[in-house]
């Protein structure tokens, strides 16, 4: 499907629903001559959401205008649909580009630095779930190919940009309190743990199926074995903060197709960061954003010899910003500190979140593939954990993990 076609759309996407919200952005509008909506991400880059790029033409006091939105909207599949609902995702997202970014973004401009960590969020009175958005391609903002990963520049621009999240929310929570109720609450429900179970028996099976395909698993088998039956354990764990560790308001998600880079003309390396996609916040170790990103995007070269560089880099921004922000010098972490925390979450991340990312791009991907026994749902999830780049980079990490002790559970 190009973006010239048509996309399949909800049948309550009209653009009615859009009226009261072009006349306050636009005081001299009139009307809406045309509307169409177009895939907002080529096909096979997001398994549990509708995507879509929103054109209007519109008439202003005598002249015409394009107008483009992104508008995020849940698939009609069952399970997705139960996660949503125990979790509320869509409403959370709304909450977190209308009220959190802003109030981050102020803390900064109230300390003389100007910033922006994403796109403007905007309502309407939809019928069912939606995240809508500034289209910010038309400024210049576009993702990086996920198969390629990110190379130095870009890393260093997300760590930057990490930090300083992570810095203001939790300088937040220091001298204002906790986040609304939904923020603490944990991702992974007690009620949801059945399909939680299913959905990692599945996808541990293929992950054992396809060990020995890696480069020298004999080293690592019965470590990623023994892990393999105490997975759910692992992922309930990240539920819950340690008052031990640096906690954070996490992105939650933070990999390649959730992050936007802007170029100034003739520059390969990006001038601005933003995010998307923060659907999952949750507050929990940094460590958590950290390793998911970073196993999970960078190129297969920085992946591992640029692991610890990396890591400085984010804590020396890190300090930097909580100093600039006030935060009580005897809470900043050590870099020390930083490294400890990490030891606990890389597992989970190379069995949920390299999979997909690394994948060929399909046409027919989709999130019930993904999660669920079918005759599709097993070439995918064969593919997955079998394709050459996968085996590549697990190739690489597994035994990394192991001799940093971070397979020791």
């Amino acid at each position: 499907m190009t973006e010239e076609t048509a996309a399949p759309v909800p049948t309550w996407l009209k653009q009615e629903l859009f009226e009261d919200l072009l006349k306050k952005l636009f005081p001299k509008y009139r009307s809406i001559k045309s509307f169409k909506a177009v895939p907002g991400l080529k096909p096979g880059e997001n398994y549990s959401t509708i995507m879509l790029r929103l054109y209007f033409n519109v008439e202003l006091e005598g002249k015409f205008e394009e107008i483009s939105f992104m508008l995020k909207t849940p698939h009609d599949f069952e399970m997705y649909r139960e996660i949503l609902k125990q979790n509320n995702m869509f409403a959370v997202e709304r909450d977190v580009f209308l009220n959190v970014k802003t109030e981050l973004e102020q803390m900064y401009k109230d300390v003389g630095l100007e910033l922006r960590f994403g796109a403007s969020a905007y309502e309407i009175n939809a019928p069912d779930e939606y995240v809508l958005l500034e289209d910010l391609r038309p400024a210049g903002f576009q993702n990086v190919d996920r198969l390629e990963g990110l190379d130095k520049s870009h890393v260093l621009s997300v760590l930057t940009k990490l930090a300083q999240w992570h810095a203001a929310s939790a300088a937040r929570i220091e001298f204002k309190g906790a986040y609304k109720q939904h923020y603490f609450v944990p991702t992974y429900t007690d009620s949801m743990r059945p399909q939680i179970e299913e959905t990692a028996e599945t996808l541990g099976k293929y992950l054992l199926k396809c060990l020995p395909k890696y480069d020298g698993y004999e080293t690592y088998t019965d470590a990623v074995h023994s892990l393999h039956s105490k997975f759910v354990d692992l992922m309930y764990g990240l539920n819950k903060s340690d008052p031990e560790d640096f906690n954070a308001l996490c992105h939650g998600d933070l990999w390649t197709n959730n992050i936007l880079f802007q170029y100034k003309e003739g520059c390969p390396e990006p001038s601005e960061t933003y995010f998307v996609d923060l659907q999952l916040p949750r507050y929990c170790s940094v460590a958590f954003d950290l390793i998911y990103f970073l196993l999970a995007s960078t190129q297969f070269e920085l992946k591992i010899s640029h692991f610890d560089y990396f890591i400085r880099n984010y804590h020396d921004q890190l300090k930097k910003h909580l100093n600039l922000l006030k935060y009580p010098e005897e809470k900043i972490p050590t870099l020390r500190s930083i490294h400890k925390q990490l030891l606990k979450h890389g597992f989970v991340v190379v069995l949920m979140l390299c999979p997909p990312v690394l994948l060929d791009r399909t046409d027919d991907a989709n999130l019930n593939d993904f999660i669920t026994e079918s005759e599709e749902g097993d070439d995918l999830k064969m593919q997955m954990f079998s394709n050459a780049r996968y085996r590549k980079h697990v190739s690489a990490i597994l035994p990394w993990m192991l001799n940093r002790g971070a397979l020791d559970y």
